[in-house]
């Protein structure tokens, strides 16, 4: 799971504004919007004069802008959220904000000159937007990575709300993860929400 999150510092967004048009069109303005991400996350990678806080926040500001955060974490917790109390729900959408963002702090750090390319898009049902691309290191062949993005329209630009690495799709894997952690504590939100201040700490 870290190597596969290692890969997601590439996740960093410029608003892109994307008006209303066939769906064709939209397609390449969603691959053209995925092409500016990772170019910001290059500059992003390589600036080593942010401080760790500027770092954090940076990425705080960039995550709240492309992704669907509130979702992803709704979708990560599945049907426990609908048994989750108000306070439980605050709590958890605070924490799974903060871990994600540390976590990409952390990843920022090992970035070594890895590219992406965008290959090509697929109009899914249900809205989605699917923008292909692949992970690709110029100085060692034998990295290719198949990475595949999953939007969604929202207003005049889009939201990023997984990411599939090989096949792997990332709020699956973190889904699967949650659930292990209720299930080996009675489906108690308030267990889930300790370990993830104890992961957090």
């Amino acid at each position: 799971m870290r190597s596969q999150l290692k890969i997601l510092f590439f996740v960093v967004t410029f608003w892109l504004p994307i008006p209303a048009h066939s769906s064709d069109e939209v397609g390449v303005r969603a691959e053209r919007f995925i092409d500016t991400l990772s170019s910001a996350a290059l500059k992003l990678a390589t600036n080593t004069s942010l401080s760790s806080s500027e770092r954090r926040k940076e990425i705080a500001s960039i995550l709240n802008q492309g992704f669907d955060m509130p979702w992803i974490a709704r979708f990560v917790l599945g049907r426990n959220w609908r048994l989750a109390t108000s306070q439980q729900r605050s709590d958890y959408l605070s924490l799974f904000q903060a871990i994600v963002e540390h976590t990409y702090s952390r990843q920022f750090t090992d970035y070594s000159g890895q590219k992406i390319s965008v290959v090509g898009h697929k109009i899914g049902k249900r809205k989605y937007i699917f923008v292909l691309s692949r992970i690709y290191d110029p100085n060692k062949s034998n990295i290719n990575i198949s990475v595949n993005w999953r939007l969604v329209p929202d207003g005049n630009s889009f939201k990023i709300v997984d990411v599939v690495i090989e096949g792997v799709s990332m709020g699956v894997t973190q889904r699967n993860e949650y659930a292990s952690v209720l299930q080996r504590n009675g489906n108690s939100i308030s267990a889930l929400i300790k370990a993830m201040r104890q992961s957090l700490a």
